[in-house]
């Protein structure tokens, strides 16, 4: 089973200073549609892996976010792209074993799915992804879409070396799917890795218990 996991701001849609709050403030990231596309017919399994703290602050309410991504699931699929998962932690709590950095939604996909972790990248555009995908044994990958070209400028802690680097989730994508082409499991080693980088002191493991005992995993009503 192959299976891509997705950050949404930042890689899929242009990230707003006051958050997305409705469909018409979501902004496609050019390509993206076409990327997911191919990830689609390729028969990878895509999953979307969201922090969306705005619904326990008040900015937005569930009913506005589950809209969101239902306007997201149709713009996508007229471009043939196919969404298999939303999994998305609404909690405004560090603690939360689902919130990124916390690997919870990354497990959750992947127990879903029946995907491997070694085999299963995550792509993301901020630290708190790639350190979610170092602590489910993931392989990291960093764009420099969204916020990416920032988190690539004050460098990633150690603790998530090594990791990919591609221009947006179109290059990403040419990358994967010429691995798979080749019949190998992920094609780790062509894309750019980031070699210096800072200690991040505050980053700890977080442990499968405390992700059974979360229970900020939500997913929005299936297609």
């Amino acid at each position: 089973m192959k299976v891509v996991l997705l950050d949404r701001d930042g890689v899929i849609n242009v990230p707003r200073k006051y958050h997305v709050k409705s469909p018409a403030e979501l902004e496609l990231i050019p390509g993206a549609e076409e990327a997911i596309a191919r990830l689609s017919q390729a028969g990878v399994r895509v999953v979307i892996c969201t922090n969306q703290p705005e619904v326990a602050r008040g900015f937005i309410n569930r009913r506005q976010l589950d809209a969101i991504h239902q306007s997201l699931r149709q713009r996508l699929a007229r471009k043939g792209a196919h969404i298999d998962l939303i999994l998305c932690c609404t909690d405004d709590d560090c603690r939360s074993g689902a919130r990124k950095p916390a690997p919870g939604m990354l497990l959750e996909a992947m127990q879903r799915l029946g995907a491997k972790p070694a085999d299963t990248p995550f792509v993301g555009d901020q630290c708190d992804g790639l350190e979610a995908a170092a602590n489910a044994h993931c392989p990291r990958v960093l764009v420099r879409s969204g916020n990416g070209q920032k988190t690539e400028q004050e460098g990633v802690p150690n603790t998530v070396q090594p990791i990919e680097m591609h221009d947006d989730l179109t290059a990403f994508v040419d990358h994967y799917l010429a691995g798979n082409d080749r019949g190998g499991r992920y094609p780790e080693g062509t894309g750019r890795r980031v070699s210096s980088c800072r200690e991040n002191p505050g980053l700890r493991m977080i442990t499968a218990g405390a992700i059974r005992r979360s229970v900020s995993v939500r997913m929005p009503a299936p297609d």
